[in-house]
């Protein structure tokens, strides 16, 4: 509803940072149409903004394009920051919809990356490594092979866990990581140039 996106917005524009996560159509950045997108503010507190699922069993959403002209000033304001995982893709999405994501502050897959480049960088095996545990795969909500589903037919109560929990993951990675990266100057340097790029 307005009131609940109303009441998000602004708690995102107090918090110092946010965790940003888009739910899309396709892994292929320029392809990818925004489906949704998850915020966390504080760990364990999160939200999904459905704005194109589709299908019979579908809740009501937001209209789409008025949701996004609302959220435009909060994306594109640099000022907002703004932590992603894998920042290069979500900033493609965005831009996708007519939107110059700003503000990207960190970025945990790259974080993972300078701190082990020889270790997968998945959100779900960072959080089993370092947070002790994982959760909902993509798999297992979409299924797999000829019977996969795309992120828009999901129903919205799974999709909007699935969502949360992702978010959640990067903002608590991100205070796992970002300490280790800082203490060694040589990473932190690295670390910077990664960023810089993905801006």
């Amino acid at each position: 509803t307005w009131p609940a996106f109303d009441e998000w917005m602004a708690q995102a524009a107090e918090a110092p940072l946010v965790a940003l996560d888009t739910e899309t159509t396709s892994l292929d950045e320029m392809q990818a149409s925004l489906v949704g997108l998850s915020m966390a503010v504080a760990p364990g507190v999160a939200c999904y903004i459905p704005l194109a699922h589709r299908g019979p069993d579908s809740a009501e959403q937001l209209p789409k394009r008025e949701t996004l002209e609302r959220l435009r000033g909060w994306l594109e304001d640099p000022a907002r920051a703004k932590l992603l995982h894998h920042a290069k893709y979500d900033a493609h999405v965005f831009a996708n919809e007519g939107i110059a994501l700003a503000g990207i502050q960190d970025d945990t897959m790259l974080q993972a990356y300078v701190l082990e480049s020889h270790r997968g960088v998945g959100l779900n095996d960072l959080a089993q490594r370092y947070l002790g545990r994982g959760g909902i795969t993509y798999e297992e909500l979409c299924g797999k092979g000829a019977k996969q589903i795309g992120f828009d037919e999901v129903a919205v109560e799974l999709a909007g866990h699935y969502a949360c929990e992702d978010a959640d993951f990067t903002l608590q990675l991100h205070q796992a990581l970002r300490p280790r990266v800082a203490a060694d100057a040589g990473l932190e340097r690295i670390y910077q140039l990664e960023i810089q790029v993905s801006r």
